[in-house]
């Protein structure tokens, strides 16, 4: 770290055990500021140091000093990315306007750097190189190539400008949406309430209260208040009112609309992809996917929709002859779908959602997802006393067997003002390898997610979706923390877009496990086990409304891949109802992220051409949910062959061909829609 001003903790060298913990409870935009000042300015220079290097080109002195460059700069960055999600605040915004394009600008100097670029090239042609080595030099020719580095000056200068242009966008995107989820708030009288869970309601009041509004209830503009109180509520024009505002975030009002955001956005996309010699965005994203190409992507959306359409329009029969039957004799519309869902799977099912959370304490699964992790990798996750940034983050120390350190594990468990909404995973710090010692440098890792928290005393309590969520963050985070490169660029959840989803998603199966259940799975007042008949009565229930969730998932994927193959002509206006119209959407199903709010794919490049990589992935997880059902989810020799092939790898490995060798054949789509019960 620089040392060069011994005032900002940000700028000092981390202490600590686990190769060093930052200082969390110092961060505040002040000394954010100082320290990406000071710290680009530290990796400018050791740019220049590294352009000025008197080389050939050897793998040590070009393509691993790539990898190792402006680690002050990467440790400083990770923080600013943090607190820029998780306490954004007016302060935070503008830091993040003044210097998104400042880092931008720092890359692209790095990657379109033409000395560099060809340095590179010839450690390419070096024979003595290992595969993990040829694989490294492989990913930082692709970056040079995204950036324009094969390209001529005039070609190379319009990407750099793009790339700046686009990350004042994503700033602003970010901006306007989190701006429409704080500013929008739905208050709810004492005659409102029927029907909505007690873990719900106190949370709600918690929120007014925070609001100055004791006397009500407050409905945030976020998707975990909107979506219990959509599945609950028996007052249809609240539940109206409720779904406008939040489907419409990032168009409710003009100073915080989005639409010339993203439309921007996409223009610029389409022409970066031209300059690049693509002809889409979509095209040149995909080519380092597994899918490869937008078409087989695609693809596999179609293979999909139809047998989700056809559930759907039997669930929709089911829901419409229950609604006549209470009295509504007029089309069910979006913001009744869930409701009358539920309502189907009690009366099919006798399935209280009420009752379920009383046994999904949030405390005990997280015990539960701590206790798999030992079970099946042998780690030991204990309470630490290392900083915190605020005292609802929990901080969790993590060796393996043999006490060695696996890495440090930061838990976000709550909502609150200045933070987006979703649930992600991050690092204050990936994995990383002391070139000099020959030793792994633990990793920082941290699930931040948007639970509501209960009122003081009582126990929070998840819904099954929520609890799924919390299984899917920890598997992001056992990826990031198993990671065993060498390479920070191939270390951890580095992989290719549609593969990072699958260690995620395939951590939820464990929650269905009935070894965790019969643990963890306990009322939160008498600590009674999960009743049999009530597990009986969640499997079978296990695809109810499995048509809905995959079709508001499938549309949000296709126009995602439309929007991006649509080229710089692309016209936002009346785009979403056009393409899904031609895909035949029932009125009833609307994307899960429309394009106003489609955080996703207009934040940040992450997953823009990419939202498809869910499914991709889940194609994966169900086929190798079907080998863990059939060995078993504790199997020692499974799991260490999981951990082995496809946790501690990161990208060191092709994707495609580890999960070739724990599966022993390629995945089948068939498998996926036996598990969604669209077979």
């Amino acid at each position: 770290m620089n040392q060069s001003n011994p005032s900002n903790p940000l700028l000092q060298s981390w202490p600590g055990p686990m190769g060093g913990i930052p200082p969390l409870s110092q961060v505040n935009p002040k000394t954010l500021k100082e320290a990406l000042e000071e710290s680009l300015l530290q990796a400018q220079n050791e740019l220049q140091d590294l352009i000025g290097l008197d080389t050939c080109g050897n793998f040590e002195d070009s393509v691993l000093a790539l990898d190792n460059l402006a680690e002050s700069l990467n440790q400083t960055r990770a923080l600013y990315a943090n607190w820029s999600s998780s306490f954004s605040s007016p302060d935070l915004r503008s830091l993040r306007r003044e210097f998104e394009p400042r880092l931008a600008a720092y890359h692209n100097s790095i990657y379109s750097h033409q000395g560099l670029y060809q340095r590179v090239l010839r450690v390419q042609q070096d024979k003595t190189l290992d595969a993990t080595q040829s694989r490294l030099t492989q990913r930082l020719i692709e970056q040079f190539k995204e950036a324009g580095a094969h390209l001529n000056d005039e070609s190379r200068d319009k990407v750099n400008q793009i790339n700046q242009k686009l990350s004042r966008l994503f700033a602003e995107f970010s901006d306007r949406v989190l701006a429409d989820e704080e500013d929008f708030v739905t208050w709810i009288n004492e005659d409102e309430l029927n029907g909505l869970s007690p873990s719900w309601l106190s949370s709600a009041k918690v929120a007014a209260q925070q609001h100055g509004k004791p006397d009500l209830w407050a409905i945030q503009n976020t998707r975990s208040a909107v979506e219990p109180f959509l599945t609950l509520s028996p007052h249809r024009a609240l539940r109206e009112k409720v779904w406008q505002v939040f489907y419409r975030r990032g168009e409710l009002r003009s100073e915080t609309n989005t639409l010339s955001i993203a439309q921007e956005i996409l223009i610029l996309r389409a022409q970066r992809a031209q300059c690049l010699g693509y002809s889409s965005q979509a095209h040149q994203v995909l080519t380092r996917n597994m899918a490869g190409t937008p078409e087989a992507a695609m693809d596999l959306l179609k293979k999909v929709w139809e047998p989700a359409v056809h559930t759907f329009k039997k669930e929709l029969k089911a829901m419409s002859e229950f609604a006549q039957q209470e009295g509504l004799m007029s089309q069910l519309e979006p913001w009744d779908v869930r409701y009358y869902a539920e309502k189907v799977r009690q009366r099919d099912y006798q399935l209280d959602p009420q009752l379920i959370s009383q046994y999904f304490s949030l405390d005990r699964l997280r015990e539960g997802m701590f206790w798999a992790a030992k079970e099946c990798f042998g780690w030991q996750i204990s309470t630490s006393e290392q900083d915190s940034p605020h005292p609802d983050i929990s901080v969790w120390d993590i060796h393996d067997a043999n006490n060695e350190e696996i890495g440090l594990f930061y838990f976000d468990p709550y909502a609150r003002s200045g933070k987006r909404s979703g649930a992600w995973m991050s690092v204050y710090r990936p994995q990383l390898w002391d070139h000099t010692q020959s030793q792994r440098i633990p990793p920082l890792v941290l699930n931040t997610c948007n639970f509501l928290k209960a009122g003081e005393g009582q126990t929070s309590s998840l819904s099954l979706n929520d609890a799924r969520t919390l299984f899917h963050e920890f598997g992001h985070a056992m990826h990031g923390l198993a990671s065993q490169s060498k390479y920070r660029s191939l270390a951890g959840t580095n992989v290719v877009r549609d593969f990072v989803e699958f260690p995620s998603q395939l951590n939820e199966h464990w929650l269905t496990s009935s070894e965790l259940r019969a643990r963890f799975c306990t009322h939160a007042e008498s600590g009674e086990a999960l009743p049999e008949d009530l597990i009986a009565k969640m499997e079978a229930a296990a695809n109810a409304g499995s048509g809905f969730a995959t079709l508001e998932y499938l549309a949000s994927a296709v126009i995602d891949l439309s929007l991006h193959l649509a080229g710089t002509d692309v016209e936002l206006q009346g785009f979403e109802s056009r393409i899904l119209d031609q895909w035949g959407l029932p009125s009833q199903v609307v994307m899960r992220h429309r394009t106003p709010q489609f955080s996703h794919i207009f934040s940040g490049e992450g997953y823009a051409s990419g939202y498809y990589c869910y499914l991709w992935a889940d194609t994966l997880v169900a086929d190798m949910s079907e080998l863990f059902k059939e060995k078993g989810f504790y199997d020692s020799h499974l799991c260490q062959q999981y951990y082995d092939l496809i946790l501690s790898q990161g990208d060191s490995v092709d994707s495609a061909e580890a999960f070739r060798q724990l599966r022993g054949r390629d995945p089948k789509v068939e498998a996926l829609l036996r598990d969604r019960g669209l077979a």
